[in-house]
């Protein structure tokens, strides 16, 4: 049989290449992950054409500057090495079984360390060499564009820092008076900002104002623009920013 030790002496570091989807492991399954696609997201373009005017006017980037994305396919080819057909078959199964029901949920993919995906599986296509004994399988994620943080930015988890492209920086702020205060969304994409608030703050800035008081704030309008974000914190209390970078990988 086929293990871990031909594959290292081929070039693949099977303990990393995998993915993970629900509760399916490719890895765990003893699918040797060979390839591996991510081509990046197709642009929704807004564009229209006058006559005897050269080229055209793209309206695309109107809101901010920003660019819009479809979604993108993740596409994985993953094999099983000289297995018998009942166990080929089994295999066929399960990865059928495990990620097709599945909907939108995390995508791990060891390649990209720290971070996940959103989307569900799009199809499992297999091929079967019984003269090989091998089972090789194509699976297909349709996915959000952007690759997203599994921390909030902030936690600075040292096994997942990015020296070349990261910043340690301070999300929690004690407020009394007026503060200045600068906060870095080093992602692809604007960010929404969820907020803890302890006693009453007002936080203004870009964006506008907001006068809160204590308690939990998911769906706010504080968007963080990629870069720097210069607000200005007044009141008495604390307060908690709480955001996820995306990133276009």
């Amino acid at each position: 049989m086929i293990d871990k030790y031909y594959f290292k002496n081929a070039g693949f570091d099977v303990e990393e290449e995998s993915f993970t989807f629900g509760e399916y492991n490719s890895m765990d399954n003893r699918m040797f992950l060979t390839t591996r696609e991510a081509p990046t997201p197709s642009e929704r373009e807004i564009v229209e054409t006058v006559p005897y005017m050269q080229g055209v006017y793209d309206f695309s980037q109107l809101n901010g500057g920003e660019r819009y994305f479809d979604n993108r396919e993740i596409t994985y080819q993953v094999m099983l090495f000289e297995q018998d057909y009942p166990t080929r078959k089994y295999a066929e199964q399960e990865i059928k079984r495990q990620l097709m029901p599945l909907g939108i949920q995390p995508l791990y993919d060891s390649h990209d360390n720290g971070y996940h995906w959103m989307g569900k599986c799009k199809s499992v296509t297999v091929d079967d060499d019984e003269a090989k004994g091998t089972l090789t399988c194509t699976v297909v994620f349709d996915c959000y564009p952007f690759a997203i943080y599994n921390e909030a930015e902030g936690s600075d988890i040292w096994d997942d820092v990015y020296f070349p492209h990261w910043i340690f920086q301070k999300t929690h702020y004690i407020v009394h008076g007026v503060q200045p205060i600068r906060l870095f969304n080093l992602g692809s994409k604007s960010v929404q900002c969820e907020l803890t608030v302890i006693g009453k703050i007002n936080i203004s800035g870009p964006f506008g104002s907001l006068e809160l008081s204590a308690g939990n704030y998911k769906n706010t309008e504080l968007v963080l623009s990629m870069g720097e974000n210069n607000l200005v914190l007044s009141g008495n209390g604390s307060v908690d920013f709480k955001f996820y970078r995306e990133e276009m990988i």
